[in-house]
């Protein structure tokens, strides 16, 4: 069950990030690639779809763990695709740009799924990325009906 929520995420994620081979400035200025992947300095940069597949599904796993030691460090008790939301946040901004969302955790951890969407929108990340923000804010209200 999980595998299939998870494939499905991959699949998400990837869509909303898009595909590019060449490396291009992200919308922070960040040298990107792939599938949003910010590229650290040093770091062998894939000239191949095959090498980027791979580090994707490193960043998919980073993302995964980051989003699991949220759950625990909130204990939130949310159901999987609450988590899965969390884990398309994590993948974009990371674990500390999601701990910063402290109001939409407090909310999560009320089980107040309606009020936690809301404070998604009232984000920089909302106005940045809006279309991902309402489309992951309108998955995030689905929980609470």
């Amino acid at each position: 069950m999980v595998d299939v929520v998870k494939d499905a995420l991959r699949e998400q994620i990837k869509e909303h990030e898009g595909y590019r081979l060449d490396v291009y400035k992200d919308t922070l200025g960040f040298d990107t690639g792939g599938y949003g992947h910010k590229i650290i300095p040093g770091e062998e940069i894939p000239t191949t779809k095959e090498g980027w597949d791979e580090l994707f599904e490193k960043d998919f796993i980073r993302a995964w763990n980051g989003m699991e030691d949220i759950c625990a460090e909130y204990n939130l008790d949310i159901p999987i695709k609450g988590k899965c939301i969390l884990c398309e946040m994590t993948f974009q901004m990371g674990p500390a740009g999601v701990g910063k969302f402290k109001n939409m955790l407090i909310a999560l951890q009320n089980q107040s799924y309606a009020e936690a969407a809301a404070e998604m929108l009232d984000s920089r990340w909302a106005k940045q990325t809006p279309n991902r923000a309402k489309k992951l804010s309108s998955q995030m209200e689905e929980l609470a009906s």
